[in-house]
């Protein structure tokens, strides 16, 4: 308790002589005036605020990193017809091997694709709020 009293002189008395600082003043008391309950954030309260539209899905242009053998053979499929585009092609082999999965790896993959896409939609809000 020594330790939080760090002055027990009463302001009347002058400083010691050892003591070289200057004692802080803490400004005017802070007094509330208006009193906010938890209902003025809730859906119930009247001063709700406008819920902000956020989509449930966004789609970003991004790069996935491969080498130069990946991404011959991947041309070597378009070449072959299995897709017209590199997207086309990821999308059909990756749909291929998600049908493949069991029920419990479906489920956990569904999970975490749902997570990644949550993100993303949370990402480009904060990014959208950034712009404004």
């Amino acid at each position: 308790m020594a330790l939080v009293t760090h002055n027990n002189t009463p302001k009347n008395e002058p400083k010691s002589a050892g003591s070289k600082r200057k004692l802080l003043t803490r400004g005017p008391k802070v007094e509330v005036k208006e009193q906010v309950g938890r209902q003025a954030f809730t859906d119930e309260g009247e001063g709700t605020p406008a819920k902000v539209d956020i989509p449930e899905t966004v789609t970003i242009p991004t790069n996935v990193r491969v080498d130069n053998h990946v991404r011959n053979q991947v041309q070597a499929l378009i070449n072959l017809g299995y897709g017209e585009t590199t997207k086309d092609v990821i999308q059909s082999l990756l749909s291929e091997r998600v049908e493949q999965l069991e029920d419990s790896e479906y489920k956990r993959f569904s999970d975490m694709v749902n997570i990644l896409e949550q993100k993303d939609v949370l990402h480009a809000a904060s990014k959208k709020r950034k712009t404004r």
